[in-house]
């Protein structure tokens, strides 16, 4: 990505945005479907008295937690930190690391927990896209490059094999 382009999408993306009702609140509306459903998956475990619960929280857990010891590692600047331009939505700069994507890695990581908790061809595919959603508006709103959200993803589903599967 270059500075050229980098500043042509979050402008595009911004200029969309702000003809939405609610403006730049609104991008925070998937994140927030994300962790209400995270929550009804894990209120559904533990009504049926379901012992998936200890999986179905200590994976997302995981993928959180190697996620934010892997971005001081990686130490890779924010596009809007390198490019020294302003991305959409609320940003502090010079705050954090890029690689992965931590709201990422959390979506797809809940993703997989809730279709591991339900075993519903619908709640797979609507999880799988507000994940993918959550995802784009990382890349198009100018908080990560396209393989930080690309890093996140198959992070999350390597530690979620590996947690639902043995």
């Amino acid at each position: 990505m270059t500075q050229e382009s980098y500043i042509r999408m979050t402008n595009a993306t911004r200029s969309a945005v702000s003809r939405l009702p609610g403006g730049e609140r609104l991008l925070r509306l998937p994140t927030l479907v994300c962790a209400g459903a995270y929550m009804l998956a894990l209120l559904h475990l533990m009504l049926a008295r379901d012992i998936r619960l200890v999986r179905a929280l200590l994976v997302p857990a995981a993928c959180f937690i190697l996620c934010t010891i892997l971005r001081p590692l990686i130490g890779r600047q924010r596009p809007y930190d390198r490019f020294g331009a302003e991305p959409v939505g609320r940003y502090v700069r010079g705050k954090g690391k890029s690689m992965p994507s931590r709201h990422t890695a959390s979506a797809a990581a809940i993703a997989l927990a809730a279709a591991y908790a339900f075993s519903s061809p619908a709640v797979t595919a609507f999880m799988a896209l507000l994940c993918l959603l959550i995802a784009s508006l990382r890349v198009l709103c100018g908080q990560h490059y396209i393989s930080d959200v690309l890093a996140a993803l198959a992070l999350s589903l390597v530690v979620s094999l590996i947690g639902y599967c043995l």
